[in-house]
């Protein structure tokens, strides 16, 4: 029995991936609250990884506000920064970004844009660490409730 548990933060669910209809039968009556059947599906751990990775584009792009980039100037009035989109830049390699981490709060400068490219994506990285959506775990037995 090996049952990847793949949690989905956006749908506040986890979704089960089990090695075969047999594993999703014996999920014990008693987890009934705690697992629903209709939340497991059988597959690999291909589909595992899939689903995965699904889940965490689906929190990535429910949470896009949160990771800014400002570009920064200087103009006749002094320093200035722009929110920008990375994705809509023209290429350089000497304009000076600040790329903010939501979980700390900072903003870490990057020269260029892809050094700001790498950096955006260090950081999202680092916020599906954050939420725990960067790995699944697995089981080889359902969990029992104790009564």
């Amino acid at each position: 029995m090996l049952i990847y548990q793949i949690p989905h933060v956006t749908a506040e669910t986890i979704t089960y991936v089990c090695d075969s209809q047999a594993t999703i039968d014996a999920v014990p009556t008693k987890n009934a609250p705690l697992i629903d059947k209709s939340s497991c599906m059988v597959g690999t751990q291909d589909d595992a990884n899939n689903l995965l990775t699904q889940y965490q584009t689906a929190l990535l792009n429910s949470q896009a506000s949160i990771f800014t980039v400002n570009l920064q100037t200087t103009d006749e009035n002094g320093i200035k920064w722009t929110i920008v989109d990375l994705s809509s830049e023209p290429e350089n390699t000497d304009r000076q970004y600040f790329v903010l981490d939501p979980t700390t709060g900072q903003y870490t400068e990057a020269i260029g844009l892809d050094s700001a490219k790498t950096l955006f994506l260090q950081i999202q990285q680092k916020y599906l660490v954050f939420t725990k959506m960067n790995q699944y775990s697995t089981m080889t037995a359902w969990p029992t409730l104790q009564t």
